[in-house]
């Protein structure tokens, strides 16, 4: 910490690492908020190092790093909606405190980053006793959600994973088909290693963590790379997620979570958090035309950065077919993720957050990127959607095939995922509503991606 001369701003440092090797250290000068960063000389000449995301590249650039680049980064690790406002208060912080919200919460954020002040490695300070949590603590504490939020335990502000959705991070023993027992942790040797998200309750959101657990249970059906998932009976159902951004390891019968480093896409191309939709500053007439947030064209345009640019561009083409067939138009980008490789590689994530935000009435369901210029769900043609292609530098063909295809595994997948046996009473004609939905889409996608096809190119 450099401390104030003659009125002069408090400069305050962070120091950032990778399990227990230290990646960089930022500084924060708090009344001018400006950021600075720079990484360990012992990380920069290491084989297997890689920068925070593309535009913190190792080789420090001239002038150095730009303050709000840094700034945006660190956002984008930070809890959204009622976590945050939870997080604020017990830490006695405001919202353009970033750093101060960094320094409280970093210790277990997305992927591999940890936050200390101290600049000794975090293993150092030791394991805390990992804290169980019952099946029926947890329960009472989803009841009790709304006067005590999920995110406090013992008095605590937990980490919780960026969204605006509830969500618990825990560290789970062993499957729960075998009895695996959910514990709260926060140390150097184990990390969390899944996600809970409760069902909401809402009436406006009926079966919210089945909706989840349908639409991810049907992509892996589909063979589509998304997260594993459970349903977790408390007895309300818990929609629980394996986190892709950590590994179990053992070693000498101890075991130990390692940590992977992920960026979304909004990091990945230096957005800023509410540029997470195509339309950043909203639907509204005046503004509707800009349209400077995350596209699919920007999306795509990540691709570039990939070890292998054909596989990426495949894998978001499907995302992107994907979510027109279950119908979520929430699919934003931070709905999207990359492994930083080695040398700044990135590598597409499994999916995630995948839900049918078309169920329900009384939403705003515009898209969160545009199909060519259609925002409308229902208003998606054959036009807009080789439109997409074009502007994605995606081969109409290849949309036409990846399109049938998709659409024609659905077509049994879905009726087939909604007779399973996770789902109970009134859930079981909810997922069978999702199901018709998906099976509707697919015909509607094998017709539009045949006629996106035949479109001649000077028409786009």
């Amino acid at each position: 910490m450099t401390h104030a001369v003659e009125g002069r701003s408090v400069s305050y440092q962070l120091h950032i690492w990778a399990d227990d090797i230290k990646v960089a250290i930022m500084e924060h000068d708090g009344r001018d908020d400006r950021w600075g960063m720079s990484y360990a000389d012992t990380w920069v000449t290491d084989a297997n190092s890689y920068p925070l995301s593309p535009a913190l590249p190792l080789a420090r650039p001239p002038g150095d790093y730009r303050s709000g680049v840094i700034k945006r980064f660190i956002e984008h690790l930070l809890p959204e909606g009622r976590a945050l406002d939870v997080a604020l208060a017990y830490n006695g912080l405001t919202k353009t405190n970033v750093f101060g919200l960094i320094r409280a919460l970093g210790a277990e954020t997305a992927g591999v980053l940890r936050f200390t002040a101290d600049a000794a490695a975090p293993l150092c300070a030791g394991d805390p006793v990992p804290r169980e949590v019952p099946l029926h603590e947890l329960n009472e504490r989803i009841d009790q959600r709304e006067h005590v939020p999920l995110s406090v335990w013992d008095g605590k502000v937990r980490m919780s994973v960026a969204g605006l959705q509830d969500k618990l991070l825990v560290y789970l023993d062993s499957p729960l088909t075998q009895g695996g027992r959910l514990f709260l942790v926060g140390g150097y040797r184990l990390a969390s290693t899944h996600i809970l998200k409760p069902d909401t309750g809402s009436v406006k959101t009926p079966h919210l963590a089945v909706n989840e657990h349908f639409c991810m249970s049907l992509a892996r059906r589909l063979g589509l790379p998304a997260a594993e998932v459970a349903l977790l009976r408390a007895p309300r159902p818990v929609l629980v997620v394996r986190r892709f951004d950590r590994d179990l390891q053992s070693t000498d019968g101890q075991v130990r979570v390692h940590r992977r480093h992920i960026i979304d896409a909004c990091q990945a191309c230096d957005l800023p958090l509410s540029y997470k939709y195509e339309r950043n500053l909203g639907s509204a007439l005046e503004v509707r035309h800009i349209r400077e947030g995350m596209s699919f064209e920007r999306m795509f345009g990540c691709a570039e950065l990939t070890g292998n640019k054909a596989f990426a561009r495949l894998t978001m083409l499907r995302w992107a077919l994907f979510q027109f067939l279950i119908g979520n138009s929430d699919a934003h980008g931070k709905n999207f993720s990359f492994f930083m490789r080695p040398g700044g590689l990135l590598e597409p994530a499994p999916w995630y957050d995948l839900v049918s935000v078309l169920q329900y009435n009384g939403f705003d369901t515009e898209l969160a990127m545009a199909y060519g210029d259609v925002f409308a769900h229902a208003e998606v043609s054959a036009f807009a959607l080789a439109d997409f292609a074009t502007r994605c530098g995606i081969d109409r063909k290849l949309m036409r095939r990846e399109g049938q295809r998709l659409a024609k595994l659905v077509t049994s997948a879905a009726a087939e995922q909604a007779q399973s046996a996770d789902y109970r009473g009134d859930e079981q004609a909810f997922v069978a509503g999702i199901a018709r939905f998906a099976t509707q889409q697919a015909q509607r996608l094998a017709t539009l991606v045949a006629d996106a096809a035949g479109i001649k190119a000077e028409y786009l």
